[in-house]
C-alpha cells in the first residue's frame, strides 16, 4: 500500500522525487565501480613502464575530487523530467567540472608511460586499452552533460554506448589487467603471454565493434529498452552483434590460459616483475603472515629508474 501511495500523485506521491532519490544513489554507484580501477591502473603502469607514477599527489587529489563531485551530478539523468532551468544549469556545470580531475588522471597515466621502458605484455596492453576506452567514454560524458545534446539523445543507444565505455571499457579492462599482473602473486604461476595477448586483441576489437556503432544509433534516434527497432538500423546492429560475439569468444583463450597455467604453468618466482611495492617483496604465493620475519622496506615504492634498493638488490 505504501508503495502505491509513493508512486501515485493522486494519493500524494511524487515520482520525480523518487527519480532524484534513485539517481542520487545510482550515479555515484558508477564511480564506486570505476574508482578502484583508477587505483589499480595507477599501480600497474609504473611496474611495467619502469617509471615512477607521474604526479602521485595530483592523482590522489583527483580521486578525492571525483568522489566529491560525484555526489552533485545525479540530476543530469533528469534533464527531460521537467527540471527547472537553474537546476539544469547547476548540474551541467557540475558534470562538466568532473572532467577536470579525470583529465588530470589521464595526463598522469600517459606521462607515466612516456619515455618508460615499457614491457609489452597482457597487463600493460589491457591498461592501455582502458586508457583509450575511458577517454572516449569521458568525451561522450562531457557531451551528455550539455542540456540540448542530452535531450536529443536521452534514452537512446548513445547513452548505452557511453555507459559501457566507462564500465566495461574502463572497469572490466582493468580487472583483466589486474588478473594478468597479480596472478603470479596469488598462484606462483605465470599466465601465458601468447594467449593473454590474443585475449586482449579479441576483447579490444570486439568491445569497440560492439559499442562504438551504438553512438551512431543513438544520434539517429534508436531508443533503448525497445524490443524492435526501425529496419534502417539493422546493418549497424548486426555489426554491434558481431562485436558482442567476439567479446564472448575472447573469454575462451582467457579461461584456457587460466586452466593451463594452474595445471602446468611456468613458475613465476617471488617477484617476476621486479616490482617495489610491498606485496611483491615476499614469496609468491605469500605465507600466512605475508612475510617470514620483518617486512622488507624500500626507500621509495615507486622508485623505478632510480637507485633505490631493497634487500641489497638494485631494482
Amino acid at each position: 500500500m505504501l508503495t502505491q501511495v509513493f508512486f501515485n500523485p493522486v494519493l500524494g506521491g511524487n515520482v520525480v522525487v523518487y527519480q532524484h532519490l534513485f539517481w542520487f544513489y545510482s550515479h555515484p554507484a558508477v564511480y564506486i565501480m570505476v574508482l578502484p580501477a583508477f587505483g589499480l591502473v595507477s599501480e600497474i603502469l609504473p611496474v611495467h613502464s619502469r617509471k615512477p607514477l607521474f604526479g602521485y599527489t595530483t592523482m590522489v587529489f583527483s580521486i578525492m575530487g571525483i568522489v566529491v563531485l560525484g555526489l552533485v551530478v545525479w540530476a543530469h539523468h533528469m534533464f527531460t523530467s521537467g527540471t527547472p532551468p537553474w537546476m539544469r544549469l547547476f548540474f551541467t556545470i557540475a558534470t562538466s567540472f568532473i572532467a577536470v580531475p579525470t583529465g588530470i588522471k589521464f595526463f598522469n597515466w600517459v606521462a607515466t608511460l612516456w619515455g618508460g621502458k615499457i614491457s609489452i605484455n597482457s597487463a600493460i596492453l589491457f591498461s592501455c586499452g582502458f586508457i583509450i576506452n575511458f577517454v572516449f567514454g569521458g568525451i561522450t560524458g562531457v557531451a551528455l552533460a550539455q542540456v540540448p545534446f542530452d535531450i536529443h539523445v536521452h534514452d537512446t543507444y548513445f547513452v548505452v554506448a557511453h555507459f559501457h565505455y566507462i564500465v566495461y571499457g574502463g572497469t572490466v579492462f582493468i580487472i583483466f589487467s589486474s588478473i594478468y599482473h597479480w596472478f603470479p602473486k596469488v598462484t606462483g604461476k605465470m599466465l601465458g603471454e601468447k594467449l593473454g595477448i590474443l585475449h586482449f586483441a579479441i576483447t579490444f576489437i570486439g568491445f569497440n565493434l560492439c559499442f562504438a556503432p551504438q553512438h551512431w544509433l543513438g544520434l539517429n534516434g534508436m531508443p533503448r529498452r525497445v524490443a524492435e527497432y526501425d529496419p534502417q538500423f539493422q546493418f549497424v546492429n548486426q555489426i554491434s552483434t558481431i562485436g558482442a560475439l567476439l567479446m564472448a569468444i575472447s573469454t575462451i583463450p582467457f579461461l584456457i590460459n587460466i586452466f593451463l597455467s594452474i595445471r602446468s604453468g611456468k613458475n613465476s618466482g617471488d617477484n617476476p616483475w621486479n616490482a617495489l611495492t610491498p606485496e611483491w617483496l615476499t614469496s609468491s604465493p605469500p605465507p600466512v603472515e605475508n612475510w617470514e620475519g620483518e617486512a622488507p622496506l624500500v626507500e621509495e615504492p615507486y622508485g623505478y629508474g632510480n637507485s633505490f634498493t631493497t634487500k641489497n638488490k638494485k631494482i
